[in-house]
Order: structure tokens, then sequence, then C-alpha cells
């Protein structure tokens, strides 16, 4: 994924220019929306997956004497990330339903 849009027309093999245009396009920006939905929605689902080690890591530091810091920092962050992807999500889905709902109303 790129972070400009001169790094993504580079990419692409494209002008910026030609990009810009592909953006003015109905149909390219609805594809271009859901390929985005989609990465962020695989990237959730694999952050989801690291809550319940995250939380047995917790679970464990919290039973275990010392000073496991770092541990605790990765716990915290990968949980802080999870979540903040999942509400992401949850908020995308909600946008395309009402995107949905007001082109249906369109017709």
């Amino acid at each position: 994924m790129s972070r400009t849009q001169a790094e993504a027309a580079k990419a692409a093999g494209i002008s910026e220019n030609t990009l810009r245009e592909y953006l003015k396009d109905k149909e390219f920006n609805e594809r271009y929306r859901k390929a985005c939905g989609d990465l962020l929605r695989d990237a959730a689902q694999q952050a989801r997956q690291g809550i319940s080690p995250a939380l047995e890591t917790l679970r464990e530091i919290a039973e275990t004497p010392g000073n496991p810091q770092a541990r605790i920092m990765a716990a915290r962050s990968t949980l802080e990330y999870s979540l903040r992807l999942t509400e992401r999500v949850d908020f995308l889905e909600r946008l395309e339903d009402l995107e949905k709902m007001q082109r249906e109303a369109g017709q």
C-alpha cells in the first residue's frame, strides 16, 4: 500500500495525472474503496486473532512475580491495535450499509 498518490501511481506504472483521472471514475472509485475495505477487514481479522494470546500473556504476567514490562507493552499494543481496527471495520461496514440504503432509495 502506498502512502501517497505519487507513490501509488509509480507502483502502478502510471502517471499521477492518469491516477487522478482514474479517481474521477465512479466505477474505479467503488472498486478501489471495496479493495481498501477488504484489506482493512483482513487486517482486523488478523489482529483479532492476536487478542486471545495477548490476554493470555497479560494473565500470565499478572500471575507471575517479576517485572516483565516489555511483554506487558507488547500485549497492550496488540490489544489496542486490534480494538482500533475492529472499530474501524465496524464503522466501515455501517457506512457501506448506509451507502447501500442511499443507493437503493435513489433508484
